[in-house]
């Protein structure tokens, strides 16, 4: 059937050899004979009426096709609820807070050992006790006498 529709087409074109045209025109019927002599006219009352026909917007079919074109690339995304730029502001203001926070509640030094040493002693003389201070970073030490009257000498402390 292509064949034949293209062979056809060829030969109202006029575009077929000698010999291919007569074997060609010898299998088709006096209707379709008729009808193919009376073409180049039917071609050339087309070829003037369709040059006749003015749209009144031409590109009517292309601006249509352009439109649903842009509807569909400007439809709104779907809103990001966190972008880069929220998390990255949000993670540097939980850096910022821990640090202030550091600051305020833990002490950046460490003062050390802050406890004070405190000895008391109870003896077997009636009224008689002694008792010892002692801060960590001092030299030193108070001892209070109680019910005292003197330290002896072998018992003094260097």
């Amino acid at each position: 059937m292509k064949n034949f529709e293209s062979t056809f087409n060829r030969w109202l074109d006029g575009s077929l050899g000698e010999a291919q045209q007569r074997e060609f025109e010898a299998g088709l019927d006096e209707e379709t004979l008729r009808a193919a002599k009376a073409w180049p006219g039917m071609r050339a009352l087309l070829k003037e009426s369709a040059g006749q026909i003015t749209l009144p917007h031409p590109d009517f079919l292309n601006e249509q096709i352009r439109r649903r074109i842009e509807e569909k690339q400007t439809t709104p995304a779907s809103p990001v609820v966190f972008p880069l730029r929220r998390l990255l502001w949000a993670g540097a203001f939980c850096v910022a807070s821990a640090v202030v926070f550091t600051a305020i509640f833990l002490p950046l030094k460490n003062p050390g050992n802050t406890s004070t040493i405190v000895f008391i002693a109870e003896t077997a003389s009636p009224g008689a006790s002694a008792s010892a201070f002692q801060t960590p970073g001092d030299r030193g030490a108070v001892i209070w006498l109680e019910g005292m009257p003197y330290i002896p000498d072998e018992e003094r402390v260097q």
